[in-house]
């Protein structure tokens, strides 16, 4: 007979020591299993008694606003904005409060339009908008007196001597002021007026120096009698037949000519001294006979000496006459010359030898 002393022939070897355990209620096994887990799982239903975030709220507290300034007691409800428009629809047109008039709390602000659609011009009041009216942006008009300002200096310029330049100058100035008040055009304008005119005043000025030295030099005055009334003047009595004159006397009197030798390039040469009847006005309208008749001996000279040297344009028969007024003192006789307007004579018109201009 052997013993055994290995496990139980009922039993298992994979068995725990101890003998058979008591069977186990399934399904008692599981609520109790879930309800330990359920107990410390965030995921589990709430109990009977405990609040659940995904409950609804409670019921919200009635909100009592504050009362207007100036006013006891519950807060007036504010008005309801208008709703915002639609995608290509105005919006509600709110008719703003009368001048002086508040608007109330809450009340919205006062619409004036609906906003500009997109790439469109923007609307009424805001920022590079057009300007009032239907058409575009008004120019302002350019000034009257800017205008006449630069048109009577330039015309006092170019045709009056620049008498109307005071005029111009104070029409500019005019024009710069109104311009500068009234905020119109032809600024550029009145500053060119007024430059204008001051030189054309400039220039009236020139004039009136100019007329005022002529008169008081005689020599000029004589050279602008024009005939009109012979200047007073002494002829010269030093010339003598044969003297050449470096350059042609611009003066009544020959003072200003110079005496030179005749071979040298020379103006005019003394051909004779002719005596005189009676006096002789050389501006005398008509002429006075005894003018013409110096001029007529002194050619008929000239001929004689230097037959064809005469002409009209290079070469011309010059005859100076002593002052009507010197005859009483014994200026009885006139100085005969065969002259031109530049030292282009060489030689002699007594001997011959004289030659003109090429």
């Amino acid at each position: 007979m052997s013993e055994q002393t290995g496990h139980e022939p009922s039993g298992t070897p994979f068995a725990l020591p101890g003998g058979p355990r008591p069977a186990v209620d399934a399904p008692r096994l599981v609520d109790e299993t879930r309800s330990a887990a359920d107990a410390t799982s965030p995921y589990a239903p709430p109990s009977a008694g405990a609040a659940s975030p995904f409950g609804p709220p409670a019921a919200p507290q009635p909100f009592l606003p504050a009362p207007l300034h100036g006013q006891a007691g519950m807060y007036a409800q504010p008005g309801m904005y208008p709703p915002p428009a639609g995608y290509g629809q105005a919006a509600p047109f709110v008719q703003p409060p009368a001048y002086g008039s508040p608007a109330p709390y809450g009340a919205p602000q006062p619409s004036y339009g609906p906003p500009a659609a997109f790439g469109g011009p923007p609307a009424y009041g805001m920022p590079g908008g057009p300007v009032f009216g239907y058409g575009g942006v008004v120019e302002p008009p350019t000034d009257g007196l800017a205008i006449a300002s630069l048109v009577t200096s330039i015309a006092g310029l170019l045709v009056l001597g620049g008498a109307p330049g005071p005029v111009g100058v104070g029409l500019g100035i005019g024009a710069l002021r109104r311009i500068r008040r009234r905020g119109t055009k032809g600024r550029g304008m009145a500053i060119a007026g007024v430059i204008v005119g001051a030189v054309s005043t400039l220039v009236c000025i020139g004039w009136v120096w100019l007329a005022v030295w002529a008169s008081s030099n005689p020599v000029v005055a004589s050279g602008l009698a024009f005939h009109d009334e012979i200047p007073d003047y002494t002829l010269r009595s030093d010339l003598v037949v044969g003297d050449c004159l470096r350059e042609y006397p611009d003066s009544w009197d020959l003072g200003t000519a110079e005496p030179v030798d005749c071979g040298e390039a020379h103006a005019m040469e003394i051909v004779a001294v002719l005596p005189l009847s009676g006096p002789v006005d050389s501006s005398s309208d008509p002429t006075d006979a005894g003018y013409s008749q110096g001029f007529a001996e002194c050619s008929a000279q000239i001929e004689r000496d230097a037959p064809g040297m005469l002409d009209e344009w290079t070469v011309w028969t010059d005859v100076s006459f002593p002052h009507p007024d010197d005859w009483s003192a014994g200026a009885t006789t006139a100085y005969c010359a065969l002259a031109t307007d530049s030292p282009s004579l060489r030689g002699s018109v007594l001997d011959g030898s004289v030659t003109g201009p090429e």
